[in-house]
């Protein structure tokens, strides 16, 4: 029973699988992506021209990426599976046969939320050889709803989190009642991780007017209608652009895409 249930997330969380694993690989072929199946590992693999596109198993097979922010737990108890990716590496589908070899290759790793919301995820991203992830986010689709900025020794020293919420909130953990927004809701807040783990705000985004209207969370202002500067309400850059540029923001999740090490060089 537990095998066809992490065998079930594994395909629900990530890609269309066919409906039942075998002991050994099976593929099924659409257009020139194939799926390869196994249940000893077990994983879903995508498979273009002899490439591996991206691969999802339970975490412990790679155990040495597994982190406290990246290690989710599941309503069974088990740890909720990873989905990698290689953007910017060529990875040779033989590696499915020697799975650890992975470690080898600049990779992205994906491990949903909920098990419901396969597009709500933590995403990492690993350098080849490293078990440190030099970017970590919080996505739902492609809008990025937190960023940290990790050290080189995978420390999170800087946090940036999306959403309305309001102008006196002073937690990171994105949970706001958007019904009690004030006159300059904020947008984005910046907190300044210290390294004994307080967290200190050190700049936002806010709206110059208040609503009319109550907003969802995540509905995205214009940048003109936003103020940027810091927690006393001093205005420091004119533009989302300065703002996004002067405090590393990554609004696009662009490190996640295959070239973080500039956004590394410069924390």
């Amino acid at each position: 029973m537990k095998f066809w249930l992490r065998t079930l997330l594994l395909a629900v969380a990530f890609v269309a699988l066919s409906k039942h694993a075998g002991a050994a690989p099976s593929t099924s072929t659409t257009q020139s992506t194939k799926t390869v199946q196994s249940s000893h590992p077990s994983y879903v693999a995508r498979v273009t021209n002899g490439r591996l596109v991206s691969i999802s198993l339970q975490p412990q097979e790679l155990k040495l990426d597994m982190n406290a922010a990246n290690s989710i737990a599941s309503e069974t108890g088990d740890f909720k599976p990873a989905r990698y990716s290689f953007p910017g590496s060529h990875v040779p589908q033989t590696l499915l046969s020697h799975l650890t070899e992975i470690y080898a290759y600049d990779r992205r790793r994906d491990v949903p939320i909920v098990s419901s919301g396969g597009d709500w995820v933590v995403a990492e991203y690993f350098l080849a050889g490293s078990h440190v992830p030099v970017s970590r986010f919080e996505l739902l689709g492609k809008q990025v709803r937190r960023q940290e900025q990790l050290d080189r020794t995978g420390r999170t020293v800087k946090i940036i989190v999306v959403g309305w919420t309001r102008a006196s909130a002073m937690h990171d953990d994105g949970n706001s009642e958007v019904s009690a927004l004030d006159e300059h809701p904020v947008w984005m807040r910046v907190f300044k991780v210290q390294p004994g783990g307080g967290k200190q705000l050190v700049a936002l985004a806010w709206r110059k007017t208040h609503f009319s209207s109550t907003p969802d969370t995540y509905d995205e202002p214009k940048d003109n209608e936003l103020a940027y500067g810091l927690p006393n309400e001093v205005v420091k850059w004119r533009t989302m652009e300065e703002f996004v540029r002067a405090q590393h923001i990554d609004l696009e999740a662009r490190s996640l895409a295959g070239n973080p090490r500039q956004q590394q060089a410069r924390i």
